[in-house]
């Protein structure tokens, strides 16, 4: 299509542009002067959705929701002078590893009228018979953009986001589209970033309030450091700072910090989950001043370190964002289960369902007895999901006592039921972990309520006996503590990290043994992780380690671990992504 042709069609006059038909995006903010910002359009329904920059923006992304689409527009919008004519800008379907194929081209030389680009045509055999095993996966194709060539620096830039999204569609005046082809679509709720974080130009650079990943918050914690942890048989970790991807500018106003890299704003008491291998889901979190975090869902890309804002690409009735549920996975059935909760003093007792092929949420409709709690556990075993613990709520109190029942729900009948359970139940308590392995749930830690005693206790249940057992171990056990991770690390050995504790927030971590039923420490390689709470742990597993780290640790069992979000409990909150490699052997 020729430039002209492409003008007419993405503006109504020469004064007001036709992307002002849509409402803005979290996806598609308005573009700023000194770059150029990339966008895609698949359907009149929907706003223009922007190519996340990723590499020094030489490569942009951005996940196209299938069946394909028939047609597609790809334009920029900006600052053009910024690249050369000898820029160019290749665009490109890619699914999976392999599958790619060509788009077209887009170029900075006026004389070639290459600046948008409408794709109409069909799609190889090859890409429709991979897109079909990715929508039964629930795995989206991607739009790819790269750039090669020359480019030159972009001068310093404001942001010049409205205060206000767009609500109502104006006068239609477009030659090529009548009114009677667009539907008003009006604009959801911004979740893109937390509203606690601002930004402010001063003396022609800018400055955020609070700064990039701190932010006040009254915390009912002490912010002394402690839990070292005993000294017994020591575990190597080697622990890797990943560089955090922002959805806001640099503080220092640098040509190089003004991307607008995408990831989760800082937050605690949040919830993860992988739903295979490759991918993992983040819900939820609180992030400063105790306020819920605005962008709620995110798909990680974990081989390509990619973060996917999730919020307005899933149909259905979506759950609040909170703190203090739980996220639970289903292999089998692709599905992801949101419980409890709680935001603005309210505490939830709802089941979400998220379908992770068709991308739809459900609100269940649930009979039994159903529990409202927050800061429970929750496993899923047999298609079933298990709840321990977690806080009751009280009439007229935020806070009220905590529990050591536990629920079942039943998925197949929409129903709640208590299970009859033999041995010696745990103490009531909430923020513990409760982790899965093979047949048995291992509970571990937690805090009594309203008395701030916090538990170092270890309990196993056998789902098949559907008995408790408690376990003596040995005194390199960890310290009491609460809102501390826990993941499985192999098939019957699970790490602990972090907490609270009556010392403050902790930083030592813990391997426990279900075969020896022993504890043992480990020891950190090069700088350990800031002491955190609130946060969650990921097993990559060996599939995602370099090369070089095979090589390193070659004829050793070894796993990789991401450690997503949390606060220090005194002001500051986390959004990096440290990488620890685990040696279990």
């Amino acid at each position: 299509m020729c430039e002209s042709c492409c003008q007419r069609l993405l503006s109504t006059d020469q004064k007001e542009p036709f992307l002002s038909h849509w409402p803005l995006s979290p996806l598609s903010p308005v573009y700023t002067m000194g770059r150029v910002e990339f966008y895609a359009l698949w359907s009149l329904l929907e706003a223009p959705r922007q190519l996340i920059s990723k590499g020094g923006r030489m490569s942009f992304q951005l996940p196209l929701p299938l069946p394909l689409p028939k047609q597609l527009i790809v334009f920029g919008l900006g600052e053009w002078s910024s690249y050369t004519r000898d820029t160019c800008i290749t665009v490109q379907l890619v699914t999976g590893e392999t599958q790619k194929q060509p788009l077209g081209t887009l170029s900075a030389d006026s004389r070639l009228d290459t600046r948008s680009l409408v794709w109409e045509g069909e799609w190889s055999r090859n890409i429709v018979m991979e897109c079909v095993k990715l929508a039964s996966q629930g795995i989206p194709a991607k739009l790819s953009l790269t750039v090669t060539g020359q480019v030159l620096k972009a001068p310093k830039f404001s942001s010049s986001t409205p205060a206000r999204r767009r609500l109502s569609v104006g006068v239609l005046k477009s030659p090529l589209l009548s009114e009677s082809t667009i539907v008003p679509v009006r604009a959801p709720e911004d979740k893109s970033q937390p509203e606690e974080v601002t930004e402010l130009v001063v003396g022609g650079k800018l400055k955020d309030s609070p700064p990039l990943k701190k932010a006040a918050v009254n915390l009912p914690l002490h912010s002394k450091q402690g839990g070292k942890g005993g000294q017994g048989n020591l575990k190597k970790l080697n622990w890797k700072p990943k560089n955090p991807r922002r959805l806001r500018f640099s503080s220092r106003g640098s040509e190089e910090g003004s991307e607008a890299e995408v990831c989760p704003s800082p937050r605690w008491y949040h919830s993860i989950c992988l739903c295979d291998p490759e991918t993992a889901i983040l819900i939820g979190g609180e992030g400063a001043n105790q306020q819920p975090c605005k962008d709620s869902l995110w798909k990680l890309e974990i081989d390509s370190d990619f973060w996917f804002p999730m919020d307005e690409l899933c149909a259905g009735p979506s759950p609040q964002s909170s703190r203090g549920h739980t996220a639970t996975f289903d292999l089998e059935t692709k599905k992801l289960f949101v419980f409890g909760g709680m935001r603005d003093r309210c505490n939830f007792n709802n089941v979400y369902i998220l379908d992770t092929v068709e991308w739809k949420w459900t609100l269940v409709t649930a009979v039994g007895k159903v529990p409202t709690l927050t800061h429970h556990s929750a496993t899923m075993y047999q298609r079933e999901l298990y709840v321990f613990g977690g806080l009751c709520p009280q009439s007229g109190t935020e806070i009220g006592g905590c529990s050591n029942s536990l629920y079942i729900f039943n998925p197949d009948y929409n129903i709640w039921y208590q299970p009859i359970v033999e041995g010696e139940r745990p103490l009531p308590r909430f923020g513990h972990t409760a982790t899965l392995l093979g047949n048995r749930v291992v509970i571990f830690g937690g805090r009594r309520s309203p008395s701030p005693v916090y538990l170092n206790d270890l309990y196993i249940l056998d789902l098949g006996y559907m008995e408790y057992s408690t376990v003596s171990t040995s005194v390199e056990k960890p310290s009491p503590r609460s809102f501390h991770a826990a993941v499985k690390v192999s098939d019957h050995k699970f790490l602990v990290h972090g907490g609270c504790s009556l010392l403050g927030p902790l930083s030592d971590a813990f391997i426990f043994d279900i075969d020896t039923l022993s504890w043992c420490s480990v020891k950190f390689g090069d700088l350990p992780p800031m002491p955190r709470a609130g946060h969650t742990l990921l097993n990559l597993t060996s599939s995602h380690l370099t090369d070089a780290d095979k090589e390193k640790h070659k004829g050793r069992s070894i796993c990789s671990v991401l450690i997503i979000g949390g606060s220090d409990a005194s002001g500051t909150f986390y959004c990096d992504n440290p990488k620890l490699q685990l040696e279990l052997d």
